[in-house]
């Protein structure tokens, strides 16, 4: 692992604004508020990006008002209005990116034109009224003093912090939980951790003047009572520790909203984007580095949502793989055990899977690409001038990092992205520069971006304007995680908080010079068995921990003068943890007992009420099958009944119909019938005529016959007399039956040849026939 003393300059005006507030004991009480407007204007900001529908530029105009009000009346300068913003809030905005600020300033009226000419034009900061500056915010300000004299107090009670002033509490409070990843303990180094073998070897002792003179051993501690101090926080009081999150969520967002917030018409995808990182960053997320591990795991999460494509340069692979190679020959060589083993965080096994495998678990276990170094020679033949100048810069900016590997390392870093990215076109969006190094080093971050600003200036014949457009070519992971946020259109991240309880995490871990110090004094002082004694406790999770609290992290604090009270601390933590876990032990053998006694009694209970329930169950289950089928029975006699009411309704309806047509067939047979024997009577009738009309004729020639011949006539008359009266209709009657009869049956038969005619005969001359329903002569009446 690499780490770094060196300041950006965010860091430095961080680091003056805090001198100056230690200076300040008898400032102005509105000087001594800025820490509180600061926290709550933060806190106001976290409120507006969390409601639905509010834009994250909108959001960010009310806080940006807070910088504003120093520079009432005066004409807008980038560079003022930047330096207010960082003296306030703990950030810089760059001067382009303050200029594309103006518009939405002067929209939201926190600035006055004063006059316009052509594209240009001259703004004036504006005079609000009190009630304009004044933010509504859920958080009021008697929650953001508790906080505050929550941490005064925590400090006070440190036997180093209790001369400092509230304010200056107030303003490293601030400033560390902005720049969490800036505080000093972290990139401090760890002094030798050789254990003596006996009292009279002898060690060198490279902890002292090992800081530089600007950094002050207060400073040192209070970063590491700002990181336990929110660590308790986040234990005991998770409230308040959301709120302080919410603090560095909001710092995030602002920094990423006035920095580097894109177009909102563009996609949020980050396709084409390659994002290589550098090899702390790539450890973190392989697990190598404890209490970075989670947060990396988000990082890489977020990547890889955003649609970027996340990759590792070969050199940074094998930076990754030295540092394992090292760690795991420590644990190897057996040289040492006690200090090597006080000293890492990562376990032997994983150690062990990742030397030599790192590019090939990465790839195959996180999805991050591995790609070949570019080749930098191309820039020294393009302009010599221009790359001794930055290779000048970066050595001299780099020249206070004690690891030789790492800044060799940095130096490829930089030099691999300068060869990479294009310079013939301007491209000022991140989302289009193609390739971006994110690094938890916020110094390189600097260096890399000074360079990158270096190379343009001198091998391209763009403005300076210009070159102050173009997109970095570096961020912090802390930068890159707000750029993604704000492409996304904001929302809830849970980025700052992993990323804030990593640092304090990694600053208040037990470190291996401390342990190392306190044990080599304890064996000089006390003899090797209390030394072993000791070593024994550091052991103890809480005993490491006592002893990181009791120096303050700092193994110069480990003086034989404090010796008494650093191991009584951490016997007495030790102990209690001992104790305290030997009464959760005892607690929860008694609990496991009174809970296996009432299980049993439980067991029995809900076996009775078991048993009870199946039998009652059982009961209303025969029960219920039993209604259900009457309820079956009833409703399938019903149905059968109504089968049968249909069936016999439908059956009369047939009977009726059937009924019907024989009634109408009967009555087209009995018509039929009836018009046939009018026809047949007709007939007889006609022939009855015909015979009186021949039997008259008779009469009448008789008649005549009687003038020349009376006998003749009165033989003739006396004849046709008993003829007529006696013979002739005996004779005919007969005959005219039979021809009426078949003149019947030709119509008949005319009309319809399927109708039978009756057996029984008509009798034509009565006039009546038995078959037929009702007589002729009714008929015809």
């Amino acid at each position: 692992m690499k780490n770094s003393n060196a300041t950006n300059r965010k860091e430095s005006i961080l680091l003056n604004c805090l001198r100056v507030s230690q200076l300040m004991k008898g400032t102005s009480v509105a000087a001594n508020q800025k820490p509180k407007r600061a926290l709550l204007a933060y806190c106001a900001l976290a409120q507006k990006l969390s409601t639905p529908g509010v834009g994250i530029a909108d959001a960010l105009v009310p806080f940006l008002a807070e910088a504003c009000a120093e520079l009432e009346g005066q004409l807008f300068d980038a560079e003022k209005f930047s330096g207010a913003v960082a003296a306030r809030f703990g950030f810089k905005i760059p001067r382009l990116a303050a200029l594309g600020l103006t518009e939405l300033l002067f929209k939201h009226k926190l600035l006055e034109l004063v006059s316009s000419t052509g594209s240009s034009a001259v703004y004036r900061h504006r005079r609000r009224s009190q009630a304009e500056d004044q933010q509504v915010s859920a958080v009021t300000e008697a929650q953001i003093d508790g906080v505050l004299l929550e941490f005064a107090k925590f400090c006070q009670n440190d036997e180093r912090l209790k001369g400092l002033a509230r304010e200056s509490l107030d303003a490293a409070f601030l400033a560390r939980l902005l720049n969490v990843d800036s505080m000093r303990l972290l990139g401090r180094k760890e002094g030798g951790i050789a254990v003596k073998k006996s009292a009279s070897t002898i060690v060198l002792d490279p902890l002292k003047n090992q800081d530089s003179a600007q950094t002050s051993k207060e400073e040192l501690h209070l970063d590491y009572m700002m990181s336990q101090f929110l660590l308790d926080l986040q234990a005991k009081n998770g409230a308040v520790f959301e709120l302080v999150s919410d603090i560095a969520f909001a710092n995030m967002a602002a920094e990423a909203i006035a920095c580097f917030c894109e177009p909102s018409d563009e996609q949020s995808s980050l396709d084409g984007l390659t994002v290589y990182l550098d090899s702390p960053l790539l450890l973190d997320m392989l697990g190598v580095n404890s209490e970075y591990t989670e947060y990396g795991k988000e990082l890489l999460a977020t990547i890889k949502s955003s649609g970027a494509v996340p990759a590792i340069l070969d050199h940074c692979v094998l930076e990754a793989e030295a540092a394992v190679t090292a760690r795991l020959g420590y644990l190897r060589s057996g040289v040492n055990t006690n200090a090597i083993k006080w000293g890492t965080s990562a376990q032997p096994d994983l150690l062990s899977a990742l030397a030599g495998n790192v590019g090939k678990r990465a790839y195959e276990r996180l999805g991050i690409e591995v790609h070949r170094d570019p080749d930098t020679g191309l820039l020294h033949r393009r302009s010599p001038t221009a790359v001794g100048s930055i290779e000048t810069e970066i050595r001299s900016r780099m020249q206070h990092w004690r690891n030789v590997d790492a800044q060799d390392h940095d130096r490829k870093s930089i030099w691999s992205l300068l060869a990479i990215r294009d310079t013939t076109v301007p491209c000022p969006k991140i989302c289009d520069s193609k390739w971006i190094f994110v690094t938890r080093n916020t110094a390189l971050v600097s260096i890399a971006n000074d360079s990158w600003a270096t190379w343009l200036s001198d091998t391209t014949k763009h403005s300076a304007v210009h070159v102050q457009k173009w997109s970095p070519i570096s961020m912090s992971d802390k930068q890159f995680a707000g750029y993604i946020w704000a492409r996304e259109g904001g929302g809830i991240s849970s980025i700052p908080k992993a990323r804030l309880l990593a640092n304090c995490s990694a600053a208040v871990r037990p470190r291996a010079d401390v342990k190392a110090k306190a044990y080599n004094l304890v064996l000089e002082m006390n003899g090797k068995d209390e030394a072993d004694d000791l070593a024994a406790l550091f052991e103890d999770r809480e005993g490491a921990k006592s002893l990181m609290r009791a120096t303050g992290g700092d193994p110069e604090d480990v003086t034989a003068e404090r010796l008494p009270y650093i191991i009584d601390q951490v016997k007495l933590a030790a102990g209690e943890f001992a104790a305290e876990r030997a009464r959760e032990e005892a607690a929860l053998e008694m609990l496991a007992k009174e809970e296996a006694h009432r299980a049993e009694v439980e067991r029995v209970r809900l076996e009775s009420e078991a048993l009870i329930k199946l039998r009652e169950r059982e009961k209303l289950e025969v029960e219920e099958r039993s209604d259900r089928e009457r309820k079956d029975a009833e409703a399938k006699l019903l149905q059968e009944q109504q089968e049968r009411e249909n069936l016999a309704s439908i059956n009369r309806e047939l009977l009726s119909e059937r009924a019907q047509r024989e009634n109408a067939e009967k009555r087209r047979i009995n018509d039929v019938l009836r018009e046939g024997f009018h026809f047949g009577l007709s007939c007889y009738r006609r022939m009855r005529w015909l015979i009186v009309a021949f039997y008259g004729a008779l009469v009448v020639y008789a008649a005549w016959a009687a003038a020349d011949s009376p006998w003749t006539a009165f033989i003739i008359t006396t004849l046709l007399s008993v003829g007529g009266f006696w013979f002739v209709p005996n004779i005919l009657h007969k005959p005219l039956q039979k021809v009426a009869y078949r003149e019947l049956e030709r119509f008949v038969s005319l009309k319809d040849r399927t109708i039978q005619i009756p057996p029984s005969r008509p009798n034509f001359e009565d006039a009546g026939w038995e078959a037929l329903d009702e007589s002729i002569g009714t008929h015809e009446n």
